[in-house]
């Protein structure tokens, strides 16, 4: 889908579906000025249809050539919500676009919203709201289409609300190559891949790449990936990417993104069922390397260092087996009683490698645990750190675009859970706080270095359709870690 600003008004727009947006004072503003177009049939139409103008209320009418645009969709937004209505009513454009096989559609924003913000929130989740993945079906399919072109009709501000339309796009783009990452088979993104996409993006957007094999994570004693990787014939990488900006950054920022890209739990065997998903294993390398394929283009101007260890963790016959004992970068040793909690181990390497550079804030992704979908459902990611500061602003970030955050406790109380009485810390807790464990876990990597992390296995998937994201890979991350970037 194209998005474009416009300035025509919205009864002279030559579209399949016009969507305005409209408050508790429905009648005024942009439906006031149609119904006078359509000799006040619009407002007796919407009363008929009950429409209040409050969030989530949607009637539609159709013109019959009475004007340029074949419907018209009312779609209520509820006042002082900030962006998040915005999103929801450019999810109802595209979804009601769809099911009216309208090719064009256009969204007239009220004078009091024509904000770079709204407009911003309207070109990303439009483009979000629009997204396939259908790249693997080897035949085609009847679909119903969606819109091809979106205008965003206002006119106040006209050279900052078009670079809103550009930003906006810019980071769907970058959300929607996260989501592609993840909806791909693991018979494609093996590590290799992954490392070859890594190069890619450094090539396009003047990043500095390196990616280190398996020998070379052995000569930086990167113990941990390589026993992860042992059961495996797809060997192992470790990605590296930075963005420097020009002149002095501001500020340096490490993002470490877990990339197992299948896991079937190692020697410790997953159930069939929980296996059939595990192609997301890698969402937080795949919204690390989203992040980086956006930073250039949007301007940012901080150091960000992205690192992403990637290996499969397979059963094979040099797996990695309960009870050995593994050597991560820092040199802290591992004792490994359950294999499928692999995460945590390719991580361990990651973060210390990160922390070494002595980055300003160091933050991490990872479909860590089951035990965040229990704890906090499908709507809401965990996050815990060791600076505040770092934790309340990512909460923030994410509240603005509707990727929610959880802040847990890392409870001193808990650590003495991963004691080893063979090395110095084992993979596995004894109690039942999971996410928190393996919190307490990846803190022993981190050193002194402001750090937050990110439990998001509750969220980088989608059962059913959402706001803004089909049913799949959401791209979960991308945005929240955008604008904290560009926050600071």
């Amino acid at each position: 889908m194209k998005v474009t600003l416009s300035t025509h008004r919205p009864a002279d727009a030559k579209v399949d579906l016009l969507v305005v947006a409209a408050g508790k004072d429905w009648r005024a503003d942009g439906i006031a000025a149609l119904n006078r177009q359509l000799d006040g049939k619009l407002v007796d139409e919407l009363e008929h249809q009950g429409f209040k103008g409050k969030g989530g209320d949607a009637a539609l009418f159709q013109t019959h050539g009475a004007l340029p645009a074949r419907y018209v969709l009312a779609v209520g937004v509820s006042d002082g919500g900030g962006t998040l209505p915005w999103y929801k009513l450019a999810h109802t454009a595209v979804t009601r676009a769809r099911e009216l096989k309208a090719t064009s559609a256009a969204i007239a924003v009220p004078s009091r919203a024509a904000t770079p913000a709204i407009v911003e929130t309207l070109s990303e989740a439009a483009q979000l709201s629009a997204y396939t993945f259908d790249r693997m079906k080897g035949t085609k399919t009847t679909r119903r289409p969606h819109a091809q072109q979106l205008l965003v009709l206002a006119t106040a501000n006209e050279t900052q609300l078009r670079a809103a339309v550009e930003r906006g796009t810019t980071i769907a783009a970058a959300t929607a190559y996260a989501r592609d990452l993840v909806n791909t088979p693991a018979q494609i993104v093996t590590p290799t891949y992954l490392a070859a996409e890594a190069t890619r993006l450094g090539r396009t957007h003047r990043l500095r790449v390196r990616v280190l094999d398996a020998r070379a994570m052995q000569r930086a004693g990167m113990g941990a990936i390589l026993g992860v990787a042992q059961g495996s014939a797809q060997p192992p990488r470790f990605i590296e990417l930075i963005h420097r900006p020009p002149g002095k950054p501001r500020k340096r920022v490490a993002l470490c993104g877990k990339g197992i890209t299948f896991d079937s739990g190692g020697l410790s065997l997953k159930p069939a069922q929980a296996m059939e998903s595990q192609k997301r294993d890698m969402a937080g390398g795949a919204a690390v390397l989203g992040v980086m394929s956006a930073v250039r283009d949007l301007g940012i101007d901080v150091e960000v260092r992205a690192y992403v260890p990637t290996a499969e963790n397979m059963p094979g016959s040099h797996a990695i087996k309960p009870g050995d004992v593994l050597r991560a970068h820092n040199g802290k040793t591992i004792e490994v009683l359950n294999t499928d909690a692999e995460g945590r181990l390719v991580l361990a390497d990651a973060l210390s490698y990160a922390a070494a550079a002595k980055p300003d804030v160091l933050i991490d992704l990872a479909t860590l645990t089951a035990a965040v979908r229990m704890a906090l459902g499908n709507r809401y990611a965990a996050i815990m750190g060791t600076d505040p500061s770092v934790v309340h602003a990512l909460i923030s970030a994410g509240r603005a675009c509707g990727e929610n955050l959880w802040e847990l406790p890392l409870v001193a109380d808990y650590r003495s859970d991963i004691d080893s009485t063979v090395a110095d810390i084992k993979n596995t807790g004894e109690g039942n706080a999971g996410t928190i464990i393996g919190g307490l876990f990846l803190k022993e990597f981190v050193g002194d270095v402001p750090w937050a992390h990110i439990d998001f296995s509750s969220t980088v998937m989608a059962d059913k359709p959402l706001p803004c994201h089909p049913r799949g890979a959401t791209g979960f991350g991308v945005r929240t870690l955008l604008r904290y970037l560009e926050s600071l």
